[in-house]
């Protein structure tokens, strides 16, 4: 688990979590109230160390109400998701290749 806080909106309702996963194309949430499947968010957070935070539409790929959701960036700057693959490619291990 990843734990990085998170604070995603939806409308005028803003939300706050604490992230499971993150890859390259988007980012898995734990909530107890996930939205529901291809709902839309605005999603932001700041990866550790990092001095910006990443700013990203987003739209939620699959939603359980058990664990959370998972978003997947629909748009971000390119400044951010360089910033996104440099993080999983330094600090994450890819679970399918172990």
């Amino acid at each position: 688990m990843l734990g990085i806080p998170v604070a995603y909106r939806v409308a005028n309702t803003i939300a706050a979590a604490v992230t499971l996963n993150l890859s390259r194309s988007g980012v898995a949430i734990r909530t107890m109230s996930p939205l529901d499947s291809s709902a839309h968010a605005r999603v932001r957070f700041r990866l550790p160390n990092a001095s910006q935070e990443i700013d990203a539409d987003a739209r939620v790929a699959w939603s359980d109400a058990r664990v959370g959701m998972g978003l997947e960036f629909e748009r971000i700057d390119s400044v951010d998701q360089s910033a996104v693959e440099e993080f999983v490619a330094t600090h994450l291990v890819d679970r399918r290749e172990s």
